[in-house]
């Protein structure tokens, strides 16, 4: 349930297979409100990314009316004045349409969609949910139920499934679609900092013209007392040296708010007949809190391995397995490189630190972006490890 890029993925994937689905989203419409910075990498960076998933290239392929930019460069900006820009290919969607098209596909492929249809429990023998639509609430049972209602899944903990309550393993992201931003539309900006995006980062991505997303993610834990996510969000848009000049004239048109789960994947995601993909499984990136790319590619791989249990007989919970065969490292190695970043990025003293021991190098901050934990960024990790210890 819930018809973001992981639960309509799913629902199309088992539906291709013969399977009768039912896809519950508690909006009045799939795709708004969206909650999305709305960038995803292109086809090719999610090769180098992920090199171990398959049929990529079914995936990441929105059609053309869904996208409103494509990209070049990620630039990484600290508040020493540091910048680093990397090549590294992406587009930006509109995720109403891009969302709404996942789930055209799903029915298209044979599933019903509910909207309107609010999951309020799981049933006590695990056979079904209890649901809240315009007319009240009833019972829907089903022989497997798929959690792919958000961070802090409902679904997913009525099950007994490990959902971290750790305040650290959850970001909230503030943003604002803008027009009036003088911004090079080839570029995505990153903004580190404690002053500017406690435990996370800001960022400006353009959707073409003069329109960006212009957003704060914060970690409850590292915001000062007395400050909220919507502070951090204005001095960043009105007060910020360092986005200042970009922003001075832009006027926001919208407002999005969401909680993105950035502590890694639960330990299991399945039990029994229940099944979680997406943020409810903590299938996210977590330097970055990019959702939609491991929902995409975890959803197929749920709606298959759903498809294989009740039409074949196979074990549901070698779902596990397979997605961390061609997921698993990357969003291991994206959390160690988080927690890398807690301590590096932490104030302007230890940025200035990391600066000096020549660590904020193009090379270095690709190897950042695409997740990979060589010998250079072990070596990186232990020493920061000693820093955090200090």
């Amino acid at each position: 349930m819930g018809a973001g890029p992981a639960g309509s993925m799913t629902a199309r994937t088992a539906a291709e297979r013969g399977l009768e689905v039912l896809l519950l989203e508690r909006e009045l419409e799939v795709g708004v409100p969206d909650k999305c910075g709305e960038y995803l990498p292109s086809l090719e960076e999610m090769r180098r990314l992920v090199p171990e998933a398959v049929g990529l290239e079914g995936l990441f392929d929105p059609p053309s009316r869904c996208i409103v930019n494509s990209t070049k460069y990620v630039k990484f900006v600290f508040p020493n004045d540091h910048e680093v820009a990397v090549p590294f290919r992406g587009v930006v969607v509109e995720r109403k349409l891009f969302d709404k098209h996942l789930a055209n596909e799903a029915a298209r492929a044979g599933a019903k969609i509910a909207t309107l249809t609010k999951v309020v429990d799981l049933l006590e023998d695990m056979k079904g949910v209890r649901v809240r639509d315009v007319d009240g609430e009833r019972d829907i049972h089903a022989r497997i139920i798929v959690a792919a209602d958000g961070a802090y899944s409902l679904v997913a903990r009525r099950a007994g499934l490990p959902v971290s309550r750790d305040p650290l393993d959850y970001g909230v992201g503030y943003q604002y679609e803008m027009v009036n931003v003088d911004h090079d539309p080839e570029y995505v900006d990153m903004f580190l900092g404690e002053d500017i995006a406690p435990g996370t980062y800001a960022w400006i991505i353009p959707k073409g013209d003069d329109v960006a997303n212009v957003g704060t993610g914060v970690r409850v834990p590292y915001m000062k007392p007395g400050m909220g996510i919507r502070d951090y969000q204005r001095n960043f848009v009105e007060g910020n040296r360092l986005s200042s000049e970009k922003l001075r004239r832009a006027v926001p048109t919208a407002v999005k708010a969401g909680c993105i789960p950035v502590g890694g994947a639960m330990e299991r995601t399945c039990v029994e007949n229940v099944l979680a993909v997406g943020d409810a499984a903590g299938h996210t990136i977590p330097t970055v809190g990019g959702g939609v790319p491991p929902a995409l590619i975890c959803g197929r791989i749920a709606g298959e391995a759903i498809a294989r249990h009740l039409n074949e007989g196979e074990a549901l919970a070698r779902f596990d397995g397979t997605w961390r065969s061609q997921m698993g490292k990357v969003l291991e190695n994206s959390l160690r490189m988080r927690r890398m970043s807690d301590v590096a990025f932490k104030n302007k003293r230890v940025i200035d630190i990391v600066t000096r021991r020549g660590w904020l190098t193009e090379e270095m901050v690709m190897k950042f972006v695409l997740c990979d934990m060589d010998a250079k960024m072990r070596l990186m990790e232990k020493t920061l490890g000693l820093m955090r210890r200090v």
